[in-house]
């Protein structure tokens, strides 16, 4: 696949499904068959409508989302993309109470594109930073700022 077919899939994976949080797009970009492999060895995501409830649960725990593309690397089937996405977090993640809070979130993503559908998808994100920010741990910051001069 040219390259400019995978920077508008890349394209179209952050900015309809991730900042728009546009379910429809699904059907455009996933395989039925999608296999999105959870981080550190979790457990993955099978098919195209557990992807879908995976992003219904993701855009209403984290709203106002803009997501931006860094770099996209593409060799064969495979597109590497870097990104950073900005949230409002709503709630709803590991019973964090931070709700309202404006997050940050990084990460690399590997797509598997055949036939136009992302087929298999590889993501590691600073979910530790995100949940950091949400308050979920305490930091030696935290601490210092607690006992003061």
């Amino acid at each position: 696949m040219p390259r400019a077919e995978h920077e508008s899939i890349v394209g179209r994976w952050f900015d309809d499904l991730f900042t728009w949080g546009d379910l429809d797009a699904v059907d455009d970009l996933v395989a039925p068959g999608l296999v999105a492999h959870g981080q550190g060895g979790s457990e993955a995501v099978h098919g195209r409508e557990a992807f879908r409830e995976w992003l219904r649960w993701y855009t209403s725990a984290f709203t106002e989302r803009e997501w931006v593309v860094h770099d996209i690397i593409s060799e064969g089937e495979k597109v590497v993309a870097r990104n950073s996405g900005w949230a409002t977090y709503r709630g709803g993640l590991l019973g964090i109470p931070s709700e309202g809070q404006r997050v940050l979130e990084t990460g690399v993503l590997i797509l598997r594109v055949e036939d136009g559908l992302v087929q298999e998808v590889w993501s590691e994100m600073s979910d530790l930073q995100l949940v950091t920010q949400l308050g979920a741990f305490r930091t030696e910051r935290d601490e210092a700022d607690e006992s003061g001069p």
